[in-house]
C-alpha cells in the first residue's frame, strides 16, 4: 500500500495493535498492585475469563486448549471479575508479577485475537517462577477507544506445588469504624 490511504491504513493497524498490547500489559500491572477498577476495566461488560490447567480430562466443548485441559475457574461479567480481583493478593502483602511475552496479535476491524505466553513470578521466601502458560484472548474495540477482553483464557501449562494464596474476605473489604 502506497500513498496517503495506504499510510493511514497501516497507521490504523499499528495503533490497533498497540492498543491491544496496552490491554495485555495493563492487566498484569493492575492485578499485581491491587488496582481493582483498572483490572476490571480491561474486560468488556459481558466478558468471560477462564483458567484452565494442563492434565485434566478433556470435556466436550473444551475450546482452546483442547484435550488434556480442564476448567479450573470461570468468571462471567464484570461483577464476578470484580469479586475475583478483590480476593487476589497484591503488593505489598505479597509480591508477584504477571509477565506477558511474545504476543501474536491479529486485528480484524473492531475485533482482535492475541495469543501470548505468561509467566507468574512469585516470592515465597525466594523469588521463583510459580506458573507459566499462555493466554488466548479475544478483544473488542470499545466506543471509548480502548481494547478490552471479550474472552480471556489462561492455559496454565505448569504450576508450582503450592496453591496461590487468596486474600481473606476481611482483608478484601475496607475497614469500618463504629
Amino acid at each position: 500500500m502506497t500513498g496517503p490511504d495506504g499510510i493511514i491504513t497501516r497507521l490504523q493497524a499499528l495503533e490497533a495493535e498497540r492498543g491491544v498490547r496496552a490491554t495485555l500489559y495493563r492487566y498484569g500491572h493492575a492485578l499485581d498492585y491491587g488496582a481493582e477498577d483498572d483490572w476490571v476495566d480491561c474486560f468488556a461488560a459481558k466478558a468471560h475469563y477462564e483458567v484452565r490447567e494442563r492434565g485434566g480430562e478433556a470435556t466436550a466443548g473444551a475450546g482452546p486448549g483442547g484435550a488434556g485441559t480442564a476448567t479450573v475457574r470461570s468468571y462471567d461479567g464484570l461483577d464476578q471479575l470484580a469479586a475475583f480481583a478483590a480476593r487476589h493478593t497484591r503488593a505489598p502483602e505479597r509480591f508477584h508479577k504477571h509477565l506477558v511475552a511474545d504476543p501474536v496479535i491479529a486485528v480484524n476491524g473492531d475485533r482482535a485475537t492475541a495469543v501470548s505466553y505468561f509467566v507468574l513470578d512469585d516470592v515465597d521466601g525466594e523469588p521463583s517462577v510459580y506458573a507459566f502458560g499462555r493466554y488466548r484472548d479475544e478483544l473488542v474495540h470499545c466506543t471509548d477507544g480502548r481494547w478490552r477482553f471479550a474472552v480471556r483464557i489462561a492455559e496454565v501449562e505448569s504450576r508450582g506445588a503450592r496453591r496461590a494464596p487468596r486474600r481473606r474476605a476481611a482483608e478484601a473489604e475496607p475497614c469500618s469504624s463504629a
